[in-house]
């Protein structure tokens, strides 16, 4: 089992590599278990659900932190309330 820290340390890549590797070893445990044969350890199916379930919350995190940064970086001011005065004669004609 991994910490939450110690897989926050873990570049991008990693954590890809390190949850491709959880999900195939337990895809592995699961048919273990379906065919009859006991697992070695009992907890350890749940342990490294547990440890995808965390490496799947720390892509999120950066997801939303990486659309955040965009977010902050695009945004345009808003434009005044007020109108200039070719504007308000545009209006008018329309009318």
């Amino acid at each position: 089992m991994m910490k939450f820290k110690e897989l926050a340390q873990m570049s991008a890549e990693e954590r890809k590599r390190k949850q491709r590797d959880l999900e195939l070893e337990l895809m592995k445990m699961n048919t273990q278990v379906a065919t009859g044969t006991p697992p070695k350890n009992a907890g350890t199916i749940s342990r490294m659900k547990k440890d995808i379930a965390r490496l799947k919350l720390l892509e999120q995190l950066s997801r939303a932190q990486i659309r955040a940064s965009v977010n902050i970086r695009s945004e345009v001011p808003k434009a005044s309330k007020t109108s200039t005065p070719e504007q308000k004669e545009a209006v008018q004609a329309k009318k």
